[in-house]
């Protein structure tokens, strides 16, 4: 009687875990940055960490875990890049991708849900539509609106993340075949 209990028990540990630890590598990932002082945003390994969130702990638990970290963030915890944190950086050139690291664990899940995760390239793709670019789109947005230019020229901004965001995916995408039976899909087959 009590095993049904047990099990559920052990499942939200596991996932609390889980979730637990992808909020500590995106923190550590956040010391790694290379400041570009012309655009005001840095390159992050963060990114990479946000989106292997949402690769392995799925929609649900990658989404709340993505969220749980922004929300540290809001409340002044210097988790960002270059030790920044508090509600002032959701009002700032960053903004938007801050917003696509919430929109990424969904989007990549649905891209993996619908192409597989079976070989190299629909990973890729998968990590890299409903990750780099979604975030990058994102960020956009908010670099064009703060900067008080076009969103034409606020792509042009993002597009330097774009070879350095490419490297990132494909070592996303490696750590996600080296490491499938971990994730979502992994645990469900």
């Amino acid at each position: 009687m009590n095993t049904g209990i047990k099990t559920n028990s052990k499942l939200a540990a596991a996932t609390v875990t889980k979730m637990a630890l992808f909020i500590a590598l995106m923190i550590v990932s956040g010391i790694v940055s290379i400041p570009l002082p012309v655009i005001g945003v840095p390159i992050v390994l963060q990114n990479m960490m946000i989106m292997l969130c949402g690769g392995f702990l799925g929609k649900k638990y990658g989404t709340l875990t993505n969220g749980l970290f922004l929300l540290l963030v809001f409340v002044g915890l210097p988790l960002l890049a270059g030790g920044r944190g508090g509600a002032a950086v959701f009002l700032s050139l960053s903004s938007g991708f801050l917003v696509g690291y919430l929109l990424c664990p969904l989007l990549i899940n649905l891209f993996l849900q619908y192409l597989g995760d079976d070989h190299f390239w629909k990973i890729f793709l998968a990590y890299f539509i409903g990750g780099a670019l979604v975030i990058d789109f994102m960020g956009s947005l908010s670099m064009a609106y703060y900067s008080h230019v076009s969103w034409a020229a606020g792509l042009k901004m993002v597009a330097v993340f774009l070879p350095m965001d490419t490297v990132k995916v494909v070592l996303a995408t490696i750590i996600h075949q080296r490491l499938r039976k971990f994730t979502v899909a992994g645990n469900r087959g």
